[in-house]
């Protein structure tokens, strides 16, 4: 090299090399001639097969940037503490650039850990080329260490607090869905609902194009899944729920421009449980173009879900025999009414002496009898659309849609033997009810048809008694 190139060259505030690659050109020559070919599979196979190659590089110079970088006096020490600079095993970064010269590749750049002549840790970006009039013999390449450590311990951070975050987090590239979405728009779609509607397989294509990029520790513990491999060859299972649930409203927004979303989510585990989330979709800024990275984190909701279910519950059931309560018993009338569903069928019933048991045995038998035709009316109803509710101390209402005089007398039948059944279990205290039936006629409404019901049903529990009394 000439005097005024190693002017320049010493003083370039980036750290620069000269070294002699022509033992690895050897090394190259021998292994091409030993019929090797590809390169990559070779190394990759056993990365340590380059330890040869690292053996005979030879540094000719090195600039002051250099020597700063690596806390070194002169090139001598450099050279005496070589093999200490380059502590890291052979990464695959390494393979990757040998590669590259073995290529004859124009430039040549990795990321590698480094250490200087005192122990110090640094990363550094390392490029190398082939100088002009060396291509045959690799005698001298230029190198640039280029110090990139507080990059990547940034880097580093970031990724810690995405590995290590108590939140599950998905990084996602969604750039397939963007082209997808620019070719509707091109073909004159503009309603992306109405597309959806006429193409159902449009929602499967789009789902089939996201690449997961990442997902965190917390993520796979919340899927139940032992490692990334296993969460990505489940995703049918987990993401079976939420295609048809959430992903086309999520679908929707983005088409209108919506970057940011938070829904409720419900998805599958890896072992089949359902998981309930609240998740926070966010295309990462510098991304809205093309839609590369996205995150989702999503929060774990599913025991404020088995809350409000069971809230839920309580406000449509009674505790004591598991039935619908009044207020379901209302709105179901409603609905009924509303939905025009004809003929409507109901079965009143009564227990008969409750007052009479609990006065005599206390209400904790009366609750015991009352528990017993809950089960019996459950039972009774179960594999149809009826309902049963209680909607007093002792009176229950089964309401039948769709239902004409023969389903009422067979569910009729139905109860009867199940509360023979139950009585020959507990002769010590047996049940009995008054039981009213009815079926809508032309032109009369629910509410007629529960009052023909309950009179019906209050003239056998009259009869009942006169009948107690003789």
């Amino acid at each position: 090299m000439e005097q005024l190139d190693l002017t320049v060259f010493d003083l370039s505030p980036l750290a620069m090399w000269l070294q002699d690659f022509s033992g690895v050109k050897k090394i190259f020559e021998q292994w091409k001639a030993e019929g090797v070919q590809d390169l990559k599979q070779y190394l990759l196979e056993d990365p340590e097969r380059l330890q040869p190659c690292l053996a005979t590089i030879r540094t000719t110079h090195i600039n002051k940037s250099a020597l700063r970088l690596y806390e070194a006096e002169n090139l001598e020490e450099i050279i005496q503490s070589f093999s200490k600079l380059h502590f890291e095993k052979v990464s695959q970064f390494k393979v990757h650039f040998f590669v590259a010269l073995w290529n004859k590749e124009a430039n040549c750049t990795i990321p590698a850990v480094n250490y200087t002549c005192k122990g110090k840790q640094i990363d550094i970006q390392l490029r190398a080329n082939v100088l002009p009039g060396n291509e045959d013999s690799w005698e001298s390449l230029l190198l640039t260490t280029e110090d990139i450590s507080d990059y990547q311990n940034a880097r580093r951070f970031a990724e810690s607090i995405f590995t290590y975050s108590p939140t599950p987090l998905w990084i996602k590239d969604y750039s397939k869905i963007k082209s997808l979405f620019a070719e509707l728009r091109q073909n004159q779609i503009s309603n992306l609902k109405q597309h959806l509607k006429d193409h159902p397989e449009f929602l499967q294509q789009c789902f089939n194009e996201i690449k997961f990029i990442d997902i965190n520790q917390a993520s796979l513990n919340l899927f139940a899944a032992k490692d990334k491999t296993d969460f990505l060859n489940n995703t049918p299972r987990i993401f079976s729920i939420h295609i048809h649930q959430s992903f086309a409203e999520q679908l929707l927004q983005l088409w209108e421009g919506n970057y940011y979303q938070q829904r409720e989510c419900t998805y599958y585990s890896t072992d089949g449980q359902i998981i309930h989330v609240l998740e926070q979709f966010n295309i990462f800024p510098q991304n809205e173009h093309d839609w590369g990275v996205i995150q989702v984190a999503l929060t774990d909701i599913r025991e404020r879900k088995k809350l409000e279910n069971h809230l839920k519950y309580l406000g449509k059931h009674d505790i004591l025999t598991k039935l619908y309560n009044r207020t379901f018993y209302t709105e179901e009338i409603s609905r009924l009414e509303e939905n025009s569903i004809y003929p409507v069928s109901c079965i009143y019933l009564d227990i008969n002496g409750l007052k009479t048991v609990n006065d005599t045995y206390g209400h904790d038998i009366g609750d015991q009898l009352l528990k017993r035709i809950g089960q019996i009316l459950n039972q009774a109803i179960a594999d149809t659309l009826y309902t049963v509710s209680r909607i007093g101390g002792d009176e229950f209402v089964i309401l039948m849609p769709n239902a004409g005089s023969q389903n009422v007398q067979s569910m009729l039948d139905i109860i009867q033997n199940l509360l023979d059944q139950d009585n020959q279990r507990n002769q010590d205290l047996s049940i009995s009810v008054a039981m009213g039936y009815s079926t809508t006629r032309n032109n009369e409404t629910i509410e007629e048809l529960l009052k023909r019901a309950d009179q019906k049903m209050y003239k056998k529990k009259n009869e009942y008694y006169q009948l107690r009394m003789n």
